[in-house]
């Protein structure tokens, strides 16, 4: 693939995963070592698909990126190197390790990243308020995208039906143009909502 045909969005995801600090070889050993412990079979009601999908393979680095870019975007800031774990060994023994088993009920209840966006160009400052960050305009502020109008963050939120808003230069709420809307029956106010997870 030449430079012209990438997609901006790729460009944008290599951009961030690139800026990510180095991870902990110590923290990267307890992952895998969760995620092989939690590996489990297909459900039975999965069936196998009669004839094999062609995956074309724009199509399946494209998916590779995105998933990369979500896990940068969510493990960002989680991996801190210090002096002791850059000379720590990567292979550490398994007895050092605490997996917990997570059960099958558990999975819809993680949060799930989720993205918000806002479209300003006048703005100073935006931050997230909402039913998930005790409406608190100073705990999830969003950044503004380089040369654009742009602002935005992506937040880990539990499932369910949120009530949320922006909070313009401190003082100016604001609600989401891209999102329904709906009273919030404790306020008593008009706010955006989103829907993380199944409906």
């Amino acid at each position: 693939m030449t430079d012209p045909q990438i997609d901006p969005l790729l460009e944008r995801a290599l951009k961030e995963l690139r800026a990510l600090p180095p991870a902990d070889p110590r923290a990267v050993s307890r992952i895998v070592a969760a995620a092989a412990a939690a590996r489990v079979s297909p459900a039975e009601d999965d069936t196998p698909l009669s004839t094999p999908r062609r995956v074309v393979p724009w199509a399946w680095t494209l998916g590779v990126a995105a998933a990369a870019a979500f896990a940068g975007f969510t493990l960002r800031g989680s991996f801190r190197s210090t002096p002791e774990s850059t000379v720590a060994s990567a292979s550490a023994p398994a007895a050092q390790i605490q997996t917990i088993p997570v059960a099958v009920g558990d999975l819809d209840l993680l949060p799930i990243a989720t993205a918000f966006t806002l479209e300003n160009a006048t703005a100073n400052r935006v931050s997230l308020v909402g039913d998930f960050n005790k409406w608190n305009p100073t705990s999830t502020r969003l950044v503004r995208q380089p040369g654009t109008a742009m602002w935005s963050v992506v937040l880990p939120i539990v499932p369910g039906r949120h009530m949320y808003a922006f909070m313009v230069d401190d003082t100016i709420l604001t609600l989401d143009p891209r999102a329904p809307k709906a009273k919030d029956p404790a306020l008593g106010v008009e706010g955006s909502v989103v829907m993380v997870g199944k409906p």
